[in-house]
């Protein structure tokens, strides 16, 4: 695996986690309010299993093209 591939996961990673994390604070603050602890947990590891997912069928798109 080259190195801009493992940078483009990270970039991905830390986008996504930011998205998903600004949405389940601002979801999730009424009526029960999280903590950011459980909150940045839950995120992270959705993030995961997204770039999981879409990393390497995206990858074979862009090496394809």
């Amino acid at each position: 695996m080259r190195y801009d591939y493992i940078s483009q996961f990270f970039i991905s990673l830390s986008i996504w986690w930011g998205f998903l994390l600004i949405f389940q604070r601002l979801n999730n603050r009424y009526p029960q309010n999280n903590t950011w602890k459980k909150d940045i947990l839950l995120t992270l590891i959705q993030s995961i299993v997204i770039l999981l997912i879409l990393f390497p069928i995206l990858c074979y798109f862009v090496k394809s093209s």
